[in-house]
């Protein structure tokens, strides 16, 4: 028999038991309990288009065309993004100051530049998403290294810092370990299975993990998933798994939560609406809830939770 807290089961090297429902003492900045991270996944330019990868993309607001051959109207709805849908994004943050980090794919940032500088103005974090929205898995490991530290050079030469989270979508097994030893990179966002950051593997000097979120994502309004059909059905979920989470939060730990967001997506008119109701909604518990980058919330993790040893 396994000693309980093993991180093998037979198969494979997982870890199935995390925290195990332990309660830490600890708060995050100005005792509040629910860490409330936005991401905006800023990659319309870098999807997949025949004309560059010979694939056809799969996601966007219809089905792909069926042939392989190049899909214009996909392209031209995913240009919304970065010719109007940002603004009407970062006018939202604006009004209900609240920041965010986007998830940027460092030739989709280099394609509007404009863009790149208000995101940066309005003090939101540039996060490393990436070459292009690639499948990392697809790759050698020297291929996906060279992809990697050319993005952090195209990202630190629009933005003028380098990045220092990392999220590549579809990893390979070789990702974490790439980014851990990149000096610039202090966590990574390629997991989904925690509602609090984690040390990689559980090994104290492996790279802190941000958890994301597949579920509370605007990513599902999209074909061929159409889980949200409108505007209503997203906030309906963003509230609910707001109210879980905070209090949980209160009773117990702190918590953390994610919400995924995509210009193109959450940027048309009619879905916009659900990112104002549920900002409004967030801050009617301004007492309880902590809006930071992604970046706020690793650096007080590294200096005040673990570095105060509060995890016991």
């Amino acid at each position: 028999m396994k000693k309980r807290g093993s991180r093998k089961n037979s198969e494979v090297d997982r870890d199935f038991i995390g925290y195990a429902n332990r309660k830490f003492d600890f708060a995050w900045p100005e005792r509040k309990r629910l860490a409330l991270s936005i991401v905006v996944n800023y990659e319309e330019g870098s999807e997949h288009s025949y004309s560059v990868d010979k694939t056809i993309e799969g996601v966007g607001e219809f089905l792909p065309v069926d042939i392989p051959i190049r899909d214009p109207g996909n392209e031209s709805s995913y240009e919304y993004g970065p010719r109007v849908a940002i603004w009407r994004v970062l006018n939202t943050f604006k009004k209900y100051n609240a920041k965010a980090t986007f998830f940027a794919t460092a030739l989709a940032l280099k394609a509007n530049e404009l863009a790149a500088r208000a995101i940066v103005d309005q003090s939101h974090e540039i996060c490393d998403h990436g070459l292009r929205w690639t499948e990392h898995f697809k790759f050698s490991r020297r291929q996906e290294e060279s992809m990697i530290k050319k993005s952090v050079e195209i990202i630190k030469g629009v933005t003028g810092r380098k990045p220092v989270g990392f999220y590549a979508r579809e990893p390979s097994d070789n990702t974490i370990d790439i980014v851990s030893g990149m000096k610039n990179f202090i966590y990574d966002s390629d997991e989904y299975n925690d509602d609090l950051p984690y040390r990689y593997r559980g090994k104290k000097d492996n790279i802190l993990i941000l958890p994301y979120t597949p579920d509370v994502n605007d990513f599902h309004f999209q074909s061929p998933m159409h889980r949200f059909s409108n505007s209503e059905d997203f906030f309906i979920y963003l509230k609910d798994t707001f109210d879980v989470l905070r209090e949980e939060a209160l009773e117990a730990s702190p918590k953390m939560m994610s919400v995924g967001l995509h210009c193109r997506v959450i940027g048309r008119p009619g879905r916009i609406v659900a990112l104002r109701k549920f900002l409004e909604y967030v801050n009617q518990y301004s007492d309880d809830v902590w809006i930071p980058t992604r970046e706020q919330i690793a650096r007080y993790w590294i200096e005040e939770v673990e570095g105060k040893g509060l995890l016991v």
